[in-house]
């Protein structure tokens, strides 16, 4: 189920926001999936997921992830601007990229609970 923004705030899209795809560089970035199911990527700072698609548009996802020589190391819902809470939902995503052709590594996909208790890693590989 897609969710708006708690910022409601219009901003524009950032102009280096754009689709996850193979060949992207190593680092730590942040991620919406939106309502078609594409995953747009920023890489990571503080108060970038309403900047990804802008608009205050609702997504179906949102998190952080990082990759490291190609590879997804760590993805998870941790985004202050839309706290998912959905185990099902950060699944998708871990399978959305894996049909762009990633590999996540074993351990990569953690879910933060929203009542801030520790995380689970919900699939070793």
């Amino acid at each position: 189920m897609s969710k708006k923004p708690l910022d409601l705030t219009p901003y524009e899209a950032d102009p280096e926001s754009r689709p996850m795809t193979l060949g992207l560089a190593d680092g730590s970035y942040v991620y919406v999936q939106d309502t078609e199911g594409t995953i747009h990527i920023l890489p990571d700072g503080p108060h970038r997921h309403p900047r990804i698609i802008g608009s205050a548009k609702p997504v179906d996802y949102a998190g952080d992830l990082t990759i490291v020589s190609g590879h997804v190391k760590d993805l998870t819902n941790l985004s202050g601007t839309y706290q998912f809470d959905d185990v099902c939902g950060l699944l998708k995503v871990a399978e959305a990229i894996q049909k762009l052709g990633f590999t996540l590594l074993p351990g990569a996909i953690r879910f933060f609970p929203i009542d801030g208790s520790r995380p689970v890693v919900l699939r070793l590989n």
